[in-house]
């Protein structure tokens, strides 16, 4: 059976966003919504956002990697943060779809010089594109990176395989790829 995250999608997300205490996991038992006031991983009272939709930029942006079962590595900012991608964004494009109400849920990866890669990151697929708001956000082959709302400590990858506004949001290989895992691991801390 599919976990919950993924079946109410969109409408889970505001729940998740708002830190209720309403469940959003499957029982397994009947099909119906248990009491596990939690999404794996992360309890939903550490969940609460930060509610504003443009962060502050980095001074200088960096690009690293780890690597967690079941994703391998993937990309995260220098504190271990989650990057993801969205489905919606056309690689190699000028601009994200991503802005407004959606980059509340999934901040946009901003940087005020030129981003650097890390360990196991290509320097030549970084790079920056300008948001509607005059902020660059980091791109890698392409792909403008965000972080999940949801995510609070390194390790976190709630955001993975998330179906919302329309398209999912995954986690990105050093290759430049998305990375599309069959389940969610516990985020390791």
């Amino acid at each position: 059976m599919k976990p919950a995250w993924q079946v109410f999608g969109l409408a889970a997300l505001p729940f998740l966003l708002l830190g209720s205490q309403s469940s959003l996991a499957d029982d397994g038992a009947n099909g119906n919504d248990a009491d596990a006031a939690s999404v794996e991983g992360q309890r939903s009272s550490k969940a609460d956002p930060d509610l504003q939709s443009a962060p502050d930029p980095a001074g200088q942006a960096r690009v690293e990697t780890r690597e967690q079962s079941p994703y391998g590595r993937y990309l995260t900012d220098a504190d271990g943060m989650s990057l993801y991608l969205f489905a919606n964004d056309q690689p190699g494009a000028d601009n994200s779809t991503c802005d407004q109400t959606c980059a509340i849920a999934w901040p946009p990866y901003a940087t005020q010089a030129e981003p650097q890669a890390g360990e196991h990151v290509d320097g030549d697929l970084l790079d920056t594109i300008e948001r509607e708001d005059g902020s660059r956000q980091v791109t890698y082959d392409g792909w403008p990176l965000y972080y999940f709302s949801g995510d609070k400590a390194a390790g976190d990858a709630l955001g993975q395989d998330v179906i919302h506004l329309g398209a999912a949001w995954y986690l990105l290989s050093p290759d430049g790829e998305r990375i599309e895992a069959e389940e969610r691991a516990e985020a390791s801390r």
